[in-house]
């Protein structure tokens, strides 16, 4: 098996992180579905992860970098390609002065308390979107006219062959929720340079963000975020109210009622629900609007037609 094979050979390379196998994708997302993850490494820094990397490049093996799981719909039928999990090596971060340096598995939420107890401002208004700092820059979250790919200073990033480089801010094109980055290059860590403010205010703030995310969208809920991003001029979940799927169920996976573009496991939902979910809101947006909506969730493991 490819898997036990590529083990061995990392471990003997000198790998001293963690190895998982037959991991449930449902225990490790979200949405909380999925099924076994063949394989996954959890690097304990950076030789670790360049070891990994440059053993299933040399065997042509493609591998997938998972941060907290939180836009990800896993295949019932599982994921056969290696997965590689930062959250437990690449989790340092710094503040000095006015700047934060963060590394990519350290949860954005953790990011955000660290800017309030140093009374940094900027960041206030992602407060309540989950993921880790790296899943964050990758994607270029952002909320309330707020994007994370604007308030970075610079990244630093490994590139395909395992090179670690720096780029500042001038030379990383942000859109909206992505940027330039080769898919199959890595963010290994951020620098926020951010303005001082008022500890209270910036208390004040996140309350209020937070309190405004928990009426509007169904945070105690497991989903994977937004499922599809704004099209220019109107959000997504208007559109899919306007199609008349607000609340529509397949099976335990339901367009949330309270915000049209998240999608919830009322409990046993299965990837095959989602897919199905999926499949009809493009097709009566599309039929409604003429806007062919895009995911903003990415869709990983082993191909299977939606119910």
């Amino acid at each position: 098996m490819i898997n036990n094979g590529l083990e061995k050979r990392i471990r003997k390379e000198g790998f001293r992180g963690d190895i998982r196998h037959a991991v449930p994708m449902s225990e490790i997302t979200s949405l909380r579905i999925g099924g076994p993850a063949d394989i996954i490494f959890y690097p304990l820094g950076v030789e670790d992860l360049q070891l990994v990397t440059a053993v299933c490049q040399e065997h042509g093996i493609h591998c997938l970098i998972l941060g907290n799981g939180t836009n990800l719909v896993a295949s019932d039928k599982g994921v056969r390609e290696p997965l590689i999990n930062l959250s437990r090596g690449l989790d340092a971060i710094n503040v000095k002065g006015q700047t934060i340096v963060a590394e990519a598995g350290i949860g954005l939420s953790r990011l955000l308390r660290l800017c309030e107890a140093n009374a940094l401002s900027g960041l206030e208004a992602l407060t309540g979107i989950p993921g880790t700092v790296g899943g964050a820059l990758r994607m270029n979250a952002g909320s309330w006219g707020v994007e994370l790919g604007n308030l970075i200073s610079s990244l630093t990033v490994m590139d395909a062959q395992g090179e670690i480089g720096e780029m500042k801010r001038r030379e990383v094109e942000f859109s909206y929720r992505g940027m330039n980055l080769p898919t199959d290059a890595v963010i290994l860590r951020g620098e926020f340079s951010l303005p001082q403010g008022e500890k209270k205010e910036i208390t004040k703030r996140m309350r209020h963000f937070l309190r405004k995310k928990k009426e509007t969208q169904p945070l105690a809920q497991p989903s994977a975020g937004s499922i599809f991003k704004n099209p220019a001029g109107i959000p997504a979940g208007q559109l899919i109210e306007a199609a008349g799927l607000k609340g529509m169920r397949r099976g335990d996976a339901m367009i949330s009622p309270l915000h049209a573009n998240f999608i919830v496991n009322m409990g046993k939902a299965q990837a095959r629900d989602i897919l199905g979910l999926i499949d009809m809101i493009q097709k009566r947006v599309y039929q409604t609007t003429g806007t062919m909506l895009e995911l903003e969730v990415v869709i990983i493991g082993e191909a299977e037609l939606a119910a």
